[in-house]
């Protein structure tokens, strides 16, 4: 009996740490927290005499370009050549959103294609990883082709021997992207053709992140990097340079190798680099794996759940997604990370990282431009997107160029057109009256 009472007492006690929980769960939830905001940043601007042309991002959280935005939910915000500030509403400009934009940047996109073993497995569709990445990747193909997007793919499959035998390997380097995966533009049929070969691979290999991800930066840094260094940023387009890295793996690299990927790709400003996961999430997995005790979110990692979870008839491990280091590796770099779980998504997501090779473009004449005035100037966006309420950018300090002209308006054409006509008129008249005048007197000396 007395057993009874204290198991009941501890009973009681768990009921009500739990409504504890519970209410307090239910009060943060009530409270005003306040909404991640997005960026605007202008990322670049060219003149060409009192013409100013600004390339402006808009991106949410997670990197992801906004689109959609109209005209009016932009204002632009800028000094005259005394640093005088002018009312944006006096300030007429002209917004080409990225699908209205006759000449894209050039992009060179290394796409880094996973080819362990753990791709022959069912993604949640049921259909092979391998074969839903592919059909992903053709999407993408198919998508900048249609967007007129002047983008030059390098498909680049990796794996690397685990502690295993397997007769399908690709370990990258600097020199097989050369020779075995040059960049190609979409409607080259060499990229269909390659993705097909691989489409038949029997893929066994293991997983490494780090190595194919140095190749592939160094490779786009250094063969592109004189094109990029010798571009004004100012007044010419530079090509965008890009790494995709698409990988349903996890890699055991150590904690300080780790660091030291991110500190060569930090050095690499020019690169940036997107993950994609491909599967479900650390969460999901340990949902449904049998694990000995609750892991909580931050302490989710691959180690944890391999640690502590176990599946039924299947190693876990070929079900890990390393997210932790695959959104690390993404932020260094400015880059986007997805977490895809089927074939659809993967398309999508690749589709998310080809907007961001495309951003709004602001045309307007500067107000009270002269020859190298500098003009401070920011551009504010108001949108009922979320978190997008009243967002500034930067300021960036805007040079004019050393010779400057103001274009006149069409109104000022034909007062000028209108005028010159006029005086053209009286100066011919004049003149036919003055002939006549001399011919007449002529002819009263005859």
């Amino acid at each position: 009996m007395k057993t009874n009472i204290i198991a009941l007492c501890f009973m009681i006690d768990s009921l009500i740490q739990k409504l504890r929980l519970t209410a307090l769960v239910t009060l943060l939830g009530l409270l005003p927290f306040p909404t991640m905001a997005s960026t605007v940043d202008i990322y670049r601007y060219s003149v060409k005499n009192n013409l100013v042309n600004l390339k402006v991002r808009v991106i949410d959280n997670d990197n992801v370009p906004i689109q959609g935005l109209t005209r009016q939910n932009f204002h632009i915000q800028t000094t005259d050549k005394h640093g005088k500030s002018i009312k944006p509403a006096t300030i007429k400009f002209d917004l080409l959103p990225p699908e209205r934009q006759s000449q894209p940047d050039t992009a060179y996109v290394a796409i880094l294609l996973d080819m362990s073993g753990s791709m022959r497995r069912p993604d949640s569709n049921k259909n092979q990883k391998l074969s839903g990445a592919i059909s992903a990747i053709e999407t993408f193909i198919d998508t900048a082709k249609k967007q007129n997007i002047p983008i030059k793919i390098s498909l680049v499959p990796f794996g690397y021997r685990g502690g295993h035998n397997c007769n399908h390997l690709y370990e990258v380097g600097q020199e097989t992207i050369a020779n075995d995966s040059p960049f190609l533009k979409t409607k080259d049929e060499t990229l269909k053709n390659k993705l097909k070969e691989l489409s038949g691979v029997s893929v066994c290999a293991s997983t490494n992140l780090s190595q194919p991800l140095v190749a592939a930066t160094s490779y786009l840094r250094n063969q592109f990097s004189q094109v990029v260094s010798h571009v004004n940023p100012e007044n010419t387009p530079q090509p965008r340079l890009a790494v995709i890295l698409l990988s349903d793996g996890y890699d055991a690299t150590s904690e300080p190798q780790f660091q030291n990927l991110q500190g060569f790709l930090k050095q690499s400003p020019q690169v940036t680099v997107h993950t994609l996961g491909y599967g479900e999430s650390l969460r999901q997995l340990s949902d449904r794996a049998n694990c000995s005790e609750f892991i909580p979110n931050d302490q989710l990692t691959p180690n944890s759940v391999s640690q502590h979870c176990r599946l039924p008839n299947e190693d876990i491990r070929e079900f890990l997604i390393d997210e932790p280091h695959l959104k690390d590796i993404a932020t260094a770099t400015g880059g986007i990370y997805k977490l895809s779980a089927n074939a659809d998504e993967v398309a999508k997501s690749l589709t998310d990282f080809l907007t961001t090779l495309r951003e709004y473009e602001i045309i307007y004449r500067q107000p009270g431009a002269d020859r190298a005035t500098r003009h401070q100037t920011t551009v504010r966006v108001t949108s009922s997107f979320p978190g997008l309420n009243n967002v500034t950018s930067k300021p960036i300090d805007i040079r004019m160029s050393n010779f400057v002209y103001n274009s006149l308006s069409g109104q000022e054409r034909l007062r000028i057109l209108t005028l010159t006509t006029l005086l053209g008129l009286v100066g011919v008249f004049s003149f036919m009256l003055w002939s006549r005048r001399l011919k007449q007197q002529a002819q009263s000396y005859l």
